[in-house]
């Protein structure tokens, strides 16, 4: 017998065993009195930023508190995003989740979650494919919203920073049975620009030529002679960008037994910036420029709606399901101004890399929880997915996704405490995985836990892996392993990509500080990555196994009430199995440290200071850096106000440019007035 089939036998077996000892399986306990939390009975690491770390930390998104955060790598993407990496995995491999459910879609993007609706982030690293399924290998970020039981209260903050303005209203209210929330955001950010000078490159087949050497075949035919040979351009680093949001839920409680949830939001996004283009198409036959300025055009939607319920008949016995819905509309276009030298009528003949798509997704999930005792705990949940795209360069029509899952908690002696299960995913455009999660926690003495976990995970083929048929900025075609054209004349399957991590820890609880340390060791099978099938064509194939192994700590002391003192440290070896080379772009050192400092109970100043070391990019090794943020939070500095302050890079570090890019003394003030 299969030894995973085996695996499932027995827990299905286990769950039903043990159930007269008496124990409180509490999952997370967190104090967020003065920043500190303390994590009971999980395996695995996990990390949880409070409500105070957030409202102190001048952001005014989720990417802003996470690249304030000294325990995952952040880098640019673009002029728009920060990837977020946990333990050197790569960004993709993250599951983000609101309220325990999954963000769908093009839009998973943290700087599109505003910070203000944010009570706690729970991060969870190494793999999590047990509860969520695909796409959550290097570990998942939870963002629980604030809940409130007032018959009425909110606040309303307003921000200003250097480049970028928020305001921001929350509502909360309560009558008898029913509760209600509402948040609403709007952010104004300005661009960012550096200057940058290029040399004009025109191609017309193998030969290529600056603007003054053009032939005189090209010179009597087109306008291309008309460019200079070098420009100075202003390159955007971040583009404009406005954002406006507003969600809101209610709860209904019929009685102690029963509950129903609904909930809806609709954001909407103007994005505009310039950027040098590598290469850009003229209205010629078959010549292109490289290195010409070009503006891209951004307009994005999202809609949501969900409800569910919660039915519980008895203390030990607990329904859960949702039903939610997803529209994601998105509308990219990309012009130059040089419009008439590249041979086109108008600006607007000049449109290019256009990205006209719309994605809808239907989740539905369930979820049941049976206490046998205290000490012994089955969940049994499912979730069923559909997608649907409509795209310049591909469509989907109804992709499923459909996983169940088992898991058992169990403390089987007082010191002990084990966490495990099973799950089963199947997908309509792929092959079906199994994953296994164990854990254990044993207490050495009464504050002294040894911590053990495996983990597994994996990660479906995404449909543009799949299915896309577009041309690149570059001029290539970028096809799917499932499409057929041109010099790509057979399709291929592609195995979801897996995981398997094992990681042990240690941690240790005294009077005046905490202290955690734990190795891991993470191994991921087919890789699905670009490959140059030839000159003109690039296409997705599964190439590659790694191995990202490493230790990370944290210490925190706090040895009077006015001071807090964390310190965060890791290091990580990220090594190409396939031909034993360093991965790209994964920081094999991540430091941090954190002060608070508390000379009054409601006056906060605190120093956050992050440390990235070097790392691998595809030009060769990049040197590490090092960013300070100071802040200041006064709570009911006037009546129900709060005032807070910041400078981010205090120092006006640099870092690396292939890294991106990182403003100097990045100021901020901000207020909130709470009713």
């Amino acid at each position: 017998m299969n030894i995973k089939i085996k695996f499932i036998f027995i827990l299905f077996l286990s769950s039903m065993l043990y159930a007269n000892e008496a124990y409180d399986l509490n999952e997370i306990v967190v104090s967020s009195t003065k920043t500190k939390s303390t994590l009971a009975d999980l395996p695995m690491q996990v990390t949880v930023i409070t409500q105070d770390e957030i409202e102190n930390s001048g952001a005014t998104n989720i990417s802003d508190i996470l690249t304030g955060s000294g325990e995952v790598a952040t880098k640019a993407s673009g002029a728009n995003e920060q990837q977020v990496s946990i333990r050197g995995m790569n960004p993709d491999d993250t599951l983000y989740l609101i309220d325990g459910k999954r963000i769908n879609g093009t839009f998973t993007d943290a700087g599109r979650i505003p910070a203000s609706m944010v009570e706690r982030i729970e991060i969870v690293k190494g793999s999590s494919g047990l509860l969520y399924g695909s796409d959550s290998m290097g570990g998942i970020i939870n963002i629980i919203t604030k809940k409130s039981d007032d018959d009425f209260a909110g606040d309303i903050q307003v921000t200003h920073a250097k480049n970028k303005n928020s305001a921001d209203i929350n509502i909360f209210g309560k009558k008898e049975n029913t509760s209600f929330r509402l948040f609403s955001s709007y952010i104004k950010r300005d661009t960012y620009s550096k200057d940058k000078t290029t040399d004009v490159i025109i191609k017309q087949g193998s030969n290529s030529y600056s603007p003054s050497t053009l032939p005189a075949s090209l010179k009597t035919s087109t306008n291309l002679d008309n460019l200079n040979d070098t420009y100075d351009f202003q390159e955007d680093y971040e583009d404009e960008m406005e954002t406006k949001s507003i969600s809101g839920g209610m709860t209904h409680r019929f009685s102690d037994h029963f509950k129903i949830d609904i909930d809806m939001s609709y954001l909407k996004e103007n994005i505009e910036g310039n950027f040098i283009s590598a290469l850009y198409t003229t209205n010629y036959d078959k010549i292109v420029v490289n290195n010409l300025s070009a503006e891209q055009y951004d307009e994005n939607r999202r809609v949501t709606a969900s409800s569910g319920f919660t039915y519980t008949p008895s203390d030990a016995l607990e329904f859960m399901y949702s039903l939610s819905y997803s529209k994601y509309e998105k509308d990219k276009k990309i012009y130059t101004n040089f419009w008439e030298e590249l041979g086109y009528d108008s600006k607007e003949d000049s449109v290019s890399g256009i990205d006209d798509s719309t994605t809808r997704y239907v989740n539905h999930d369930f979820l049941s929880t049976y206490e046998f005792s205290k000490d012994n705990r089955v969940l049994i949940g499912g979730e069923y997915r559909v997608v649907n795209r409509d795209a310049t360069g591909y469509s989907i029509d109804d992709r499923t996704y459909s996983g169940i899952f088992l898991q058992h908690e169990y403390r089987p002696i007082k010191r002990l405490n084990l966490v495990y299960g099973a799950r089963y995913d199947k997908d309509s455009e792929a092959k079906s995985e199994t994953s296994l999660s164990f854990g254990a926690v044993y207490d050495i003495y009464e504050n002294t836990k040894v911590k053990a976990n495996y983990s597994e995970g994996f990660k479906s083929a995404t449909d543009e892996e799949l299915y896309t048929n577009t041309t690149t900025a570059a001029g290539k075609n970028l096809l799917g392993s499932m499409i057929i054209e041109g010099s790509k004349t057979q399709s291929w399957d592609l195995t979801p990509e897996t995981s398997e991590t094992i990681e042990i820890g240690i941690s240790n609880k005294g009077d005046v500080y905490d202290f955690e340390v734990s190795v891991f060791d993470t191994k991921i099978d087919n890789r699905i990555s670009k490959v140059i099938l030839d000159a003109t064509t690039t296409s997705y194939k599964n190439i590659s196994e790694s191995e990202i192994k490493g230790v990370e700590t944290n210490i925190a002391f706090y040895p009077v009430d006015e001071l807090i003192v964390k310190f965060y440290y890791s290091y990580i070896d990220a090594k190409n199995k396939t031909d034993d080379t360093a991965l790209i772009g994964i920081p094999e050192e991540l430091a941090s440290m954190t002060i608070s400092y508390f000379p009054m109970p409601k006056l906060e100043l605190r120093s956050v200071t992050k440390y990235t070391g070097e790392q691998i990019d595809i030009d060769g090794e990049v040197g590490g850096y090092s960013i300070t943020n100071i802040k200041v939070m006064q709570k009911d500095s006037f009546k129900n106000i709060d005032l807070f302050a910041g400078i981010d890079n205090v120092f006006d570090k640099k870092i690396p440019e292939q890294l991106g890019y990182i403003q100097k003394s990045n100021y901020y003030i901000g207020a909130k007035y709470k009713f």
